[in-house]
């Protein structure tokens, strides 16, 4: 009988029974039935972890911030500080808007450098992307020699853009994302539309300055693409750099 009744108070201990269900509202509960009680800290330690978990595996903003108001001392508030920085970092890509990115710089002004600069550049390409006419993406399979009668080994991708500004652009890239089926970024790349210089070499023409009024098409070309592609793909503005 000795082991039965350990049985039930193991089983009638909240603590233990919060452990059991390891639910953040199992131990919040504990926490609010239990405030003075002797596993208080186990149960707001396991409670932070709980929290972290649940805006990663959610990729949720609200969640993380519920877990720094919820927390403000936290032990783990450094790792959740950089995890949500991360998270808005995509989440701001995802937005594609100058405010998201204004709101990542705004919230994070001292943002990882690369992340920081990224956000920077964005914030500077959809202030002058009013300027700039994107055509629709064509996307057609390609002989990656540009073999007439070879094999269709490869995709290409043509996308015409118009310079309806007044400024000179000495740098403009486009970024293409190859998508997954349910929309997700499985992969990118970057190519200019026009660059003073490129980490390969590229067309002379491709180097001349974009003039206001002119037209001109961004072409790109792979043969190596995610085995989860989708066969979508979103092409957008990344850079623009505007002439001395």
């Amino acid at each position: 009988m000795l082991w039965m009744a350990l049985a039930w108070f193991g089983c009638s201990d909240p603590f233990v029974v919060a452990q059991n269900e390891d639910t953040i509202e199992a131990f919040e509960k504990y926490l609010t039935e239990n405030p003075n009680g002797r596993f208080t800290m186990e149960a707001s330690d396991r409670l932070e972890t709980l929290y972290l978990k649940k805006a990663a595996s959610e990729g949720s903003l609200e969640i993380y911030d519920q877990y720094l108001e919820r927390f403000p001392k936290g032990n783990q508030r450094t790792k959740a500080l950089k995890e949500r920085e991360k998270f808005l970092f995509v989440w701001a890509k995802e937005q594609a808007s100058g405010d998201a990115w204004k709101k990542f710089l705004d919230e994070y002004p001292k943002a990882e450098k690369k992340r920081k600069r990224y956000a920077q550049r964005m914030v500077g390409v959809y202030a002058y992307l009013p300027n700039l006419e994107v055509g629709e993406v064509e996307q057609t399979q390609v002989n990656m020699a540009e073999d007439p009668n070879g094999p269709l080994n490869g995709w290409g991708w043509k996308v015409a853009v118009t310079n309806k500004g007044e400024a000179r652009i000495k740098d403009l890239r486009m970024t293409i994302q190859y998508l997954g089926k349910e929309g997700q970024i499985l992969d990118e790349r970057e190519w200019p539309v026009v660059a003073p210089s490129w980490s390969v070499p590229i067309e002379e023409e491709r180097k001349e300055v974009f003039e206001p009024g002119q037209t001109r098409t961004w072409d790109w070309s792979d043969g190596k693409l995610p085995e989860a592609w989708s066969e979508s793909v979103k092409v957008f503005v990344s850079r623009v750099v505007m002439a001395d």
